[in-house]
């Protein structure tokens, strides 16, 4: 089904990961992070998440401290206090940095809502404002809020390992540490339980599932199943095959503090791949340490002899977040980040990063459109589709990164598209995306994209290919419209529209949203989409997060 006006608005959630901080006294800020919590930089990305995003609740990645201890989990509950007073959710789940009974304990203490979803519920003798100014931000109090449905867990992780329903999105988190008794409730125990959540939902809504460790790290061998990713061959094919039965498009993980977006390969001969997100934090380790082999080709390549990791996007040396804008089967997300001048290593102290936030990496996917893995000089024809009427065709050009990863791998594209439709257009609305290549910057390879318009649609000399670009529709080539076919000459820029064959056509440098229609026309607003750092206008606010 195409979009329409009138369905559902879009809704957005962020992800968070790995807020830690030394408690050795040589930090020179360890007063401003006390107990092992990175208070600085979550007052800043704290203050971003209550004003910027519009966001409904935050899914938090694990390792609240960086101490194996409660006061670590009460700090950290302490700090969600704001966003739970600007009706903002937190749902939750434990890293290796929160493990251990003690830890299991307090962690279903000051977080109750992961069985309910009743937010706003913090112990009163959890709470540990410290800082240093012994002062923080208050905000309007709110009484307790509600968020989500149809809650569940393993019967050996009750409230640590959860699923619920949210606006038709179904999120899992898994919890693989101890319990409050020194017992361990490992993912492979949970996979029915999983696989139970995720077919019993409708097969049109996205679904997320989420831990703390990845499949495969970036620089910890660890991970789900074991100590490395050839540790459980036979579980790690059954989670990923239950990720794909069921249309899962992505696991989230954080464990590293870095940003890796890769397709990782099934253990076996089968050919099922899971797209993989690691995150990055706030935290004061930035990893990793340039080393060779790759985990991939040191632990996958004498096991199974292949690697198994198809790397598409990474980053190392920034503090960020992530915000996932879901609309029906539809998702877009955008990294924010701050890159904090180094590419790996240790900070002694915090910095200050307002002014330095902006989107580094851009992906989605959609259950209306389809998934390409490009590799490199890949022709971008692979992409051609057509839908409802309106054929895509891409007449020229091939997909080329110009960087490489910290072990110098070259990267592959995950070129995602979507349809929908919107009143006023000659077409179908396509966007496309993961074409970029480098961080922080839009532009892709040069290409020709080419779009039909629906039978019996009205054109004119002004009749063009259109890309939405900062909340406007405009012409997608900066040259005057040619009435005739596109011929290899063309260069950047350059647009027309053929009679012959009802297409629109120009040569471009940008994914996005693609439709035909005509210079000067009004169209209705699309749905509210997320604003890139040049449209947001950021408040001033200090470190703790308190307007100025």
């Amino acid at each position: 089904m195409l979009f329409t006006q009138g369905e559902a608005a879009p809704w957005r959630f962020a992800v968070f990961a790995d807020t830690q901080w030394p408690l050795e006294s040589d930090s020179v800020s360890t007063v401003g992070n006390p107990h092992s919590v990175s208070v600085d930089f979550i007052n800043q990305i704290n203050g971003r998440l209550r004003t910027l995003h519009d966001i409904d609740f935050v899914v938090y990645l694990g390792d609240l401290g960086d101490a194996m201890d409660i006061e670590s989990i009460q700090a950290r509950a302490t700090w969600f206090q704001e966003l739970y007073d600007a009706g903002i959710g937190v749902f939750p789940v434990r890293g290796n940095h929160d493990d251990g009974p003690h830890s299991a304990r307090e962690f279903s203490r000051v977080f109750p809502q992961t069985v309910d979803g009743v937010m706003n519920r913090t112990p009163a003798d959890a709470f540990l404002w410290t800082d240093s100014n012994l002062h923080h931000l208050v905000l309007s109090p709110r009484g307790t809020f509600q968020m989500g449905n149809d809650f569940s867990s393993p019967d050996c992780a009750p409230g640590r390992s959860y699923a619920f329903e949210y606006r038709g999105v179904t999120l899992a988190l898994i919890d693989q540490y101890m319990d409050e008794r020194a017992r361990y409730c490992e993912a492979k125990d949970q996979l029915d339980w999983l696989e139970n959540v995720l077919s019993s939902r409708a097969d049109s809504t996205p679904a997320f599932v989420v831990a703390h460790k990845p499949l495969i790290g970036a620089c910890h061998d660890d991970n789900l199943f074991g100590d490395d990713p050839s540790a459980d061959s036979a579980n790690t094919t059954k989670f990923m095959h239950i990720l794909n039965d069921n249309k899962v498009y992505a696991y989230i993980s954080g464990h590293d503090h870095l940003l890796q977006h890769s397709l990782i390969d099934e253990p076996g001969p089968g050919g099922k791949t899971v797209e993989q997100f690691i995150f990055q934090g706030a935290s004061w380790k930035l990893y990793p340490a340039l080393v060779s082999p790759t985990i991939d080709e040191k632990f996958n390549v004498p096991a199974y002899g292949k690697t198994r990791e198809t790397l598409i996007n990474s980053e190392t040396g920034t503090i960020g977040y992530q915000i996932f804008e879901v609309d029906g089967p539809r998702v877009e997300a955008n990294s924010w980040a701050a890159l904090t001048g180094i590419t790996w290593g240790e900070l002694k102290e915090s910095m200050d990063l307002r002014d330095k936030f902006e989107i580094r990496h851009r992906w989605g996917w959609s259950l209306r459109g389809k998934q390409t893995v490009l590799k490199q000089n890949d022709d971008l024809s692979a992409l051609n589709d057509v839908y409802q009427g309106t054929e895509v065709k891409i007449l020229s050009g091939k997909w080329k990164a110009t960087t490489k990863d910290f072990y110098r791998r070259e990267l592959s594209a995950l070129a995602s598209t979507d349809w929908r439709s919107l009143a006023g257009f000659q077409s179908a609305v396509w966007t496309v995306w993961g074409l970029e290549v480098e961080n922080g910057k839009w532009d892709t390879p040069t290409y020709t994209l080419s779009m039909t318009v629906k039978e019996g649609a009205d054109v004119s000399d002004k009749t063009c290919l259109m890309r939405l670009e900062d909340g406007h529709w405009r012409c997608a080539g900066a040259e005057p419209l040619q009435n005739g076919p596109w011929s290899s000459t063309q260069k950047l820029g350059a647009q027309g529209y053929d009679p012959a064959t009802k297409t629109a056509w120009a040569v471009v440098n940008r994914g996005g949203d693609f439709a035909v229609g005509y210079e000067g026309m009004t169209v209705s607003t699309m749905p509210k989409s997320i604003k890139e750092k040049s449209e947001i206008a950021e408040p001033n606010y200090d470190l703790l997060g308190r307007k100025k």
